[in-house]
Protein backbone atom coordinates (compact mmCIF):
# COMPACT_ATOMS: atom_id res chain seq x y z
CA UNK A 1 0.00 0.00 0.00
CA UNK A 2 2.83 2.37 0.88
CA UNK A 3 4.42 1.70 -2.52
CA UNK A 4 1.21 2.66 -4.31
CA UNK A 5 0.94 5.87 -2.30
CA UNK A 6 4.56 6.82 -3.12
CA UNK A 7 4.02 6.03 -6.81
CA UNK A 8 0.77 8.02 -6.89
CA UNK A 9 2.37 10.98 -5.10
CA UNK A 10 5.35 10.88 -7.50
CA UNK A 11 3.12 10.94 -10.56
CA UNK A 12 1.03 13.80 -9.19
CA UNK A 13 4.18 15.76 -8.30
CA UNK A 14 5.60 15.32 -11.81
CA UNK A 15 2.31 16.36 -13.37
CA UNK A 16 2.10 19.60 -11.42
CA UNK A 17 5.84 20.39 -11.60
CA UNK A 18 5.53 21.25 -15.30
CA UNK A 19 3.94 24.55 -16.22
CA UNK A 20 0.75 24.47 -18.24
CA UNK A 21 2.53 25.80 -21.34
CA UNK A 22 5.36 23.27 -21.10
CA UNK A 23 3.11 20.25 -20.57
CA UNK A 24 0.88 21.29 -23.50
CA UNK A 25 3.82 21.56 -25.90
CA UNK A 26 5.69 18.44 -24.85
CA UNK A 27 3.67 15.26 -24.79
CA UNK A 28 6.39 12.88 -23.66
CA UNK A 29 9.66 12.43 -21.89
CA UNK A 30 12.78 13.60 -23.72
CA UNK A 31 15.68 11.22 -24.15
CA UNK A 32 19.12 12.15 -22.86
CA UNK A 33 20.78 11.74 -26.28
CA UNK A 34 22.24 14.74 -28.11
CA UNK A 35 21.12 14.86 -31.74
CA UNK A 36 22.88 16.47 -34.67
CA UNK A 37 21.96 16.73 -38.34
CA UNK A 38 25.02 16.17 -40.49
CA UNK A 39 25.88 16.26 -44.16
CA UNK A 40 28.56 14.08 -45.77
CA UNK A 41 30.69 15.64 -48.50
CA UNK A 42 32.84 13.43 -50.74
CA UNK A 43 34.55 13.57 -54.12
CA UNK A 44 33.61 11.27 -57.02
CA UNK A 45 35.91 8.53 -55.65
CA UNK A 46 34.04 8.67 -52.28
CA UNK A 47 37.01 10.32 -50.51
CA UNK A 48 35.96 12.75 -47.79
CA UNK A 49 36.19 16.42 -48.74
CA UNK A 50 37.85 18.45 -45.99
CA UNK A 51 36.59 22.01 -45.87
CA UNK A 52 38.56 24.90 -44.37
CA UNK A 53 35.40 26.46 -42.98
CA UNK A 54 31.63 26.30 -43.09
CA UNK A 55 28.89 28.86 -42.70
CA UNK A 56 25.34 27.99 -41.68
CA UNK A 57 22.67 30.70 -41.91
CA UNK A 58 19.07 30.60 -40.73
CA UNK A 59 17.41 31.98 -43.88
CA UNK A 60 14.22 32.89 -41.99
CA UNK A 61 16.01 35.64 -40.03
CA UNK A 62 19.46 35.87 -41.69
CA UNK A 63 21.13 34.69 -38.47
CA UNK A 64 24.52 32.95 -38.55
CA UNK A 65 24.53 29.70 -36.55
CA UNK A 66 27.91 29.02 -34.97
CA UNK A 67 28.73 25.37 -35.67
CA UNK A 68 32.33 25.64 -36.92
CA UNK A 69 33.54 23.65 -33.92
CA UNK A 70 31.46 20.74 -35.21
CA UNK A 71 33.62 19.99 -38.29
CA UNK A 72 34.65 16.34 -38.46
CA UNK A 73 37.78 15.07 -40.20
CA UNK A 74 35.98 12.38 -42.18
CA UNK A 75 33.94 14.70 -44.41
CA UNK A 76 30.87 15.00 -42.15
CA UNK A 77 29.66 18.47 -41.20
CA UNK A 78 26.99 19.43 -38.70
CA UNK A 79 24.28 21.76 -40.00
CA UNK A 80 22.02 21.83 -36.92
CA UNK A 81 22.01 20.28 -33.44
CA UNK A 82 20.29 20.18 -30.07
CA UNK A 83 22.21 23.25 -28.87
CA UNK A 84 19.50 25.27 -30.63
CA UNK A 85 16.44 23.63 -29.00
CA UNK A 86 15.62 26.54 -26.71
CA UNK A 87 15.67 29.06 -29.57
CA UNK A 88 13.85 26.96 -32.18
CA UNK A 89 11.53 24.86 -30.01
CA UNK A 90 8.45 23.73 -31.99
CA UNK A 91 9.57 25.55 -35.14
CA UNK A 92 10.73 24.69 -38.63
CA UNK A 93 13.33 26.72 -40.48
CA UNK A 94 15.38 26.88 -43.66
CA UNK A 95 19.16 26.79 -43.45
CA UNK A 96 21.78 27.75 -46.00
CA UNK A 97 24.96 25.66 -45.70
CA UNK A 98 28.13 26.95 -47.34
CA UNK A 99 31.50 25.20 -47.43
CA UNK A 100 34.85 26.80 -48.29
CA UNK A 101 38.33 25.67 -49.34
CA UNK A 102 41.09 28.26 -49.65
CA UNK A 103 38.43 30.96 -49.08
CA UNK A 104 36.57 29.80 -52.20
CA UNK A 105 32.94 28.69 -51.99
CA UNK A 106 32.82 25.06 -53.17
CA UNK A 107 29.45 23.89 -51.84
CA UNK A 108 26.16 25.64 -51.15
CA UNK A 109 22.93 23.82 -50.23
CA UNK A 110 19.61 24.66 -48.63
CA UNK A 111 18.04 22.52 -45.91
CA UNK A 112 14.76 22.46 -44.06
CA UNK A 113 15.02 21.38 -40.42
CA UNK A 114 12.99 21.71 -37.27
CA UNK A 115 12.98 21.29 -33.52
CA UNK A 116 10.33 19.86 -31.27
CA UNK A 117 10.36 20.19 -27.50
CA UNK A 118 13.20 17.65 -27.17
CA UNK A 119 15.37 17.37 -30.28
CA UNK A 120 16.14 18.73 -33.72
CA UNK A 121 14.95 16.85 -36.79
CA UNK A 122 15.69 16.74 -40.52
CA UNK A 123 13.02 17.58 -43.12
CA UNK A 124 14.72 18.03 -46.50
CA UNK A 125 17.95 18.78 -48.35
CA UNK A 126 20.81 16.57 -49.57
CA UNK A 127 22.56 14.71 -46.74
CA UNK A 128 25.17 13.28 -49.13
CA UNK A 129 26.97 15.66 -51.49
CA UNK A 130 29.41 14.46 -54.14
CA UNK A 131 31.70 17.16 -55.54
CA UNK A 132 33.26 16.86 -58.98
Amino acid sequence: MLHRFILFFGIISLTFSCGKEESRECSGICTEEFRSITVEITDTQRNPVILDSTNITDITNDRHLDLNSEVFEDGFYTIFNDNFISEYKNKELSLLFRGFQDEELIVEETYKVGADCCHVYYISGPLEIVLE
